[in-house]
Formats: C-alpha cells, sequence, structure tokens
C-alpha cells in the first residue's frame, strides 16, 4: 500500500478511483471515491419542549422552534415569557401579536400550529 501523495501526470490521468484528475493536482492512490461534504441523514424528529423530541407531522410546526433562543424561557416550570428587549421585525405590532399569541398556546399546554390555518394544537 502506498502511502505517500502522488500527482497526476501532465495533460492529466485517471486516478485508481476512476476519477479523472488534471496534470499536477494531487491523485488518489486507492479506489475509494473523492471525499465531498459529509451527508447528516435527518430523522424527521422535532423538539416541541427542550429535550422532547417526537416525529414531525405534516403540515404542522413545533410552537417551541418559533420561541426557542428569542422569548424568555422559564425551565422550572416550563413555560416562556415576552422578551421585551427585542427589536426590529420583532418588535413590529403584528410580530408582537403573533409571538404573545404563541405564548400563550405553549404555556396552556398546545404543542403544534398548523401552518395552512395558524390554529394552535
Amino acid at each position: 500500500m502506498k502511502t505517500t501523495h502522488s500527482r497526476a501526470a501532465k495533460g492529466g490521468q485517471l486516478g485508481a478511483n476512476g476519477e479523472w484528475y488534471e496534470g499536477g493536482k494531487f491523485i488518489a492512490t486507492t479506489d475509494h471515491p473523492k471525499g465531498g461534504p459529509k451527508k447528516h441523514k435527518k430523522t424527521g424528529r422535532v423538539e416541541i419542549e427542550p429535550y422532547v423530541w417526537v416525529d414531525g407531522q405534516e403540515g404542522k410546526s413545533p410552537i417551541f422552534r418559533t420561541m426557542a433562543g428569542v422569548e424568555i424561557f422559564n425551565r422550572d416550570n416550563n413555560t416562556f415569557s415576552f422578551n421585551p428587549d427585542l427589536r426590529l421585525h420583532y418588535a413590529e405590532p403584528e410580530a408582537i401579536e403573533n409571538r404573545k399569541a404563541n405564548i400563550a398556546a405553549y404555556n396552556s399546554g398546545l404543542r403544534w400550529k398548523v401552518l395552512s390555518t395558524g390554529i394552535f394544537e
């Protein structure tokens, strides 16, 4: 087994993995394909409460996802409270109304929002 790196011959060359390498480029010395970005298989699970993961439901979005990191979370009683320090699009009147509706729904025990209608479940 060769442990040093080879370079493709002038004009290009096929590597051991069957892929073409331009002249002077490092060339594969094994039959493994070129490396690429690692792909992570999605599980389809979503977080609906801290550390509570369930299978996603088509056409629904977990309320927790929209509030985590935005609103103030109280771990002792698993509730959210309104974060008054937010600015920009979070502070627009319509956004404030939506944020307060999400907080009220989550704190009352609902965990899902139907995307097409905006109704909480």
